[in-house]
């Protein structure tokens, strides 16, 4: 059934950008007031973009599609730049038609954001007659589109908008003056740079909305899951004695041990830093305990055994969140099952290897933290990044202690 409803949702989001972009097209054709052969060759240059877009969607299993966190809201905003796409056939309206780059650089990242942009580009050569004025207008707009992309999916912090702006004006100014070839040929062409400008001030109010939108939202969701904290059953999955956890270690020893340290060290990072220790605990115990159901779809195996052990929702989401991708734990303990068990499983790859002894913990643990940092996996955790580093050094000094290893260990 999880693998039916994956596929119909990947079809659906495929099928909603062939009509979104279709009906772009055949919108900002006739405003421009081409014939109807014109209009199916317009049409025509456009499904080989979506095609292109799609099939780089569909690559592996479509993780591309399944990545997105709101397929509603990408779809929503792609729709509006579409729209606005197509009215500049009839008007210059500057960089505002690049609304659902900004939308999706804050919400879903930088990749999805710029992949947007490429097929919003395809949109622009087709329809607007400013395309084919030149090359300058379409490398200016096709190099802003990326900048912004880069700066707003960069930004962690509700302040650094700020910054943000800076930052984006004067990149539009400085290329805009390196297109043109000098300043006095800028200034002369000013009102293209000044609607400019005024289309960067909206993106990044837009772009700000969004991100204050998705901060309330993940907050909202933490907080209406610890009102609803069963404390007395995540005690009882945390124990190892736990019927789960005895079913681990009959399916296979190996997972029983990796998830008996991987419980036990997030339990005792979680009670480090002030979180749920019980239900970091027991997130670490069973983050793979779909394994012994030997069921192809991760998700579709955690909700049977959620399920079936009378999961709360809390442990239900932690396991849950294990196996997206990518990964990006929606609160501080599922966070630290994360990091806990990257930690760990890379200890056990070195080890197996015979290559352990020659990796300080310092540099295991730190490589780990960089390569979650740098992949933004710790965005939507609640974590703050005074308390990541207090968590990174917790880590060096206590991953690899021996208590990790014990049954009993609380």
């Amino acid at each position: 059934m999880g693998k039916k409803i994956s596929r119909r949702k990947n079809t659906e989001f495929r099928i909603c950008i062939y009509a979104e972009v279709i009906a772009g097209t055949i919108i900002g054709s006739c405003l421009y007031g081409v014939g109807f052969i014109d209009i199916l060759k317009n049409i025509a240059v456009s499904i080989t973009g979506i095609m292109v877009f799609v099939y780089y969607y569909g690559m592996r299993g479509s993780r591309m599609v399944k990545s997105i966190l709101s397929q509603q809201v990408f779809l929503a905003s792609f729709a509006v730049s579409n729209l606005l796409v197509a009215f500049t056939a009839i008007a210059d309206i500057g960089t505002v038609w690049m609304a659902a780059v900004a939308v999706i650089a804050a919400r879903e990242g930088m990749g999805h954001a710029v992949s947007c942009h490429l097929l919003l580009m395809l949109q622009y050569l087709i329809i607007s007659p400013e395309a084919t004025a030149g090359t300058r207008i379409i490398i200016f707009y096709a190099v802003l589109g990326i900048l912004l992309a880069l700066v707003v999916s960069e930004i962690k912090k509700q302040r650094l908008f700020i910054y943000a702006a800076v930052i984006f004006i004067s990149l539009t100014l400085v290329i805009a003056i390196v297109f043109n070839g000098s300043f006095k040929e800028t200034w002369d062409n000013r009102d293209f740079l000044i609607k400019c400008i005024a289309g960067d001030i909206v993106l990044l109010i837009t772009s700000w909305i969004t991100y204050r939108v998705k901060r309330k939202s993940i907050r909202s969701q933490n907080e209406y899951k610890n009102s609803d904290m069963d404390e007395k059953a995540i005690l009882e999955l945390a124990s190892t004695d736990h019927e789960l956890m005895q079913k681990i270690k009959n399916y296979s020893e190996s997972l029983y041990v990796h998830s008996l340290r991987t419980g036990n060290l997030s339990g005792m990072a979680a009670e480090f830093a002030g979180y749920g220790k019980n239900l970091a605990r027991a997130g670490g115990f069973y983050h793979e305990a779909g394994r012994i159901y030997g069921n192809e779809d991760y998700k579709e195996a955690c909700s049977q055994i959620a399920k079936e052990f009378a999961f709360p929702i809390q442990l239900e989401d932690i396991i849950k969140q294990h196996g997206e991708v990518p990964e990006k734990p929606g609160s501080p303990e599922a966070a630290v099952v994360m990091l806990s068990d990257s930690i760990i499983s890379t200890d056990e790859y070195f080890d197996r290897t015979g290559k352990r002894e020659q990796i300080p913990d310092e540099k295991l643990v730190k490589s780990v933290f960089n390569s979650r940092l740098a992949k933004g996996s710790l965005d939507n955790s609640g974590i703050d990044k005074e308390n990541i580093e207090k968590l990174m050094d917790f880590y060096i000094n206590n991953a690899f202690k021996e208590e990790t290893r014990e049954e009993h260990y609380l």
